[in-house]
C-alpha cells in the first residue's frame, strides 16, 4: 500500500477518535441528548449503507 493511502487512514482513524471521543464528552454533560444522538447515529449509518450498497451495486 502506497504511503499516501496509510497517510489518509491514518487521519480518518484520527478524526473518527476525535468526534468519539467530543460526543462522549457531550454525552456525559448533557445525558438528555442521548435520544437525539441515538437517532442522528441511525440516520449516518442508514446513509452509509444505502451509499456502500450503491456503489457496490454500480461497480458490479
Amino acid at each position: 500500500m502506497p504511503l499516501t493511502g496509510l497517510v489518509v487512514i491514518l487521519l480518518l482513524v484520527a478524526v473518527t477518535l476525535s468526534i468519539g471521543a467530543g460526543v462522549l464528552a457531550l454525552l456525559l454533560r448533557y445525558p438528555s441528548w442521548s435520544a437525539p444522538f441515538a437517532g442522528a447515529c441511525v440516520a449516518m449509518t442508514l446513509m452509509v449503507t444505502v451509499t456502500g450498497l450503491l456503489v457496490a451495486v454500480t461497480r458490479s
